[in-house]
């Protein structure tokens, strides 16, 4: 009894994908005129191809520059490993000082401090509900 229970992948990366449509095509340029597809369905999947490969490379490359530039961000921010509102000369430590400075200058009207744009919630806290 034969086994009619298989799978076919399709790679559902990007590069994986980019491989498989390359394989399709050697395959159809090899037995073109007699494909699966007709020379013009050939020549749209080679320009999608195309496309597709250039649009990868530089959204690898782009990626790269974001994860850089998270990097520079989180330092400058004093959000990276080992850093807190202690580490001097970060965005955390200044933005801290003030809000504990213009907290203790205005102890009677703490909402006082929405001038520098921090946001005072007085209501009271919502309790959670326990998970059944």
């Amino acid at each position: 009894m034969p086994n009619n229970k298989f799978r076919v992948v399709i790679p559902p990366n990007a590069d994986g994908f980019l491989i498989l449509i390359g394989d399709i095509i050697k395959q159809e340029d090899s037995l073109a005129p007699n494909g699966m597809l007709t020379p013009a369905e050939l020549q749209k999947l080679k320009d999608l191809r195309t496309d597709a490969g250039k649009a990868n490379e530089e959204q690898k490359k782009l990626a790269k520059q974001a994860e850089d530039k998270t990097k520079v961000r989180d330092l400058a921010f004093g959000r990276t490993k080992g850093q807190n509102v202690s580490t001097p000369d970060t965005c955390e430590y200044f933005v801290t000082k003030v809000r504990d400075k213009a907290l203790s200058d205005n102890k009677t009207n703490p909402k006082a401090i929405g001038a520098w744009g921090f946001v005072v919630d007085d209501s009271p806290k919502v309790k959670k509900k326990p998970k059944m």
